[in-house]
């Protein structure tokens, strides 16, 4: 029976799109996302998975939400490594679960998860929380507490779009954040700010409210609110910049929603 558009719609977004969640939470899945592609793509323009009719948009274009020219379907591959993002995160947050002590103990007894490297015989399983550690660590932010932050090597600064100070002015002294805290306090010092930073960075930096009660600086996702990890702020991150990416190279004017700076 041939659906209307509507109801091609709705049944790829309840059926093809959702079902793939749990697996891709798990593993890497290229094949099968391209797979899935294709199939929803031939579905969509053709009513049936084996008929090729003329796709008259590309997928990209297909993936974008509804406001911005699109359908809203769900792009395979961006999904499936925000979904990976979120088992780094498990681990930087519960470094005492079995799963953390189990892959410390294999794949980086010496050191931390961000710096942890693939070694040759790497299970499935550990090369898929690396693809999604490259995503997850675009968005890691440090969130100011006592000020141990390294202020040129680690994000913390949140309303810029580098999540850190791009350019270290000659009258910068301070190696961490507490160096640029009132002595004996947790408050700006509003002049070392401003002979440390350019003005841009410096007015975020301002902006930043201390956590007084924050014992040491703590980990936290930039793309919330409230600092924990969301698949969706991750995949609409990635969305961001693959339409960023595909507007630029056809000239297209593009604002990300991701924007904070």
């Amino acid at each position: 029976m041939s659906l209307s558009c509507a109801g091609r719609e709705v049944l790829l977004k309840a059926n093809a799109q959702s079902v793939p969640t749990y697996p891709m939470s798990c593993f890497k899945l290229s094949p099968i996302c391209r797979k899935l592609t294709s199939a929803v793509s031939n579905y969509w323009w053709g009513s049936s998975l084996d008929n090729h009719k003329i796709h008259w948009l590309r997928w990209e274009k297909l993936t974008r939400s509804k406001c911005q020219g699109g359908i809203g379907f769900r792009d395979f591959t961006l999904f499936n490594q925000a979904m990976l993002g979120k088992q780094g995160w498990r681990l930087i947050m519960r470094p005492d679960s079995l799963c953390a002590k189990v892959l410390r103990g294999k794949y980086f007894p010496n050191g931390d998860f961000l710096s942890a490297t693939k070694k040759k015989r790497s299970s499935k399983t550990w090369k898929s929380i690396l693809h999604g550690r490259v995503v997850l660590k675009r968005g890691l932010i440090k969130r100011v507490g006592a000020g141990e932050t390294n202020i040129w090597r680690e994000n913390w600064i949140l309303g810029l779009r580098s999540l850190r100070p791009l350019v270290r002015l000659p009258t910068a002294g301070a190696e961490v954040v507490s160096g640029l805290f009132v002595p004996g306090t947790r408050v700006w010092d509003e002049e070392i700010v401003h002979k440390s930073f350019m003005s841009l960075e410096a007015t975020e930096i301002l902006k930043i409210k201390l956590g007084v009660n924050l014992e040491s600086d703590v980990m936290a996702w930039a793309f919330e609110k409230n600092g924990f990890y969301s698949v969706r702020s991750t995949y609409r991150l990635l969305k961001d910049e693959q339409m960023g990416q595909a507007m630029a190279a056809t000239g297209e004017a593009w604002a990300s929603g991701n924007d904070r700076a």
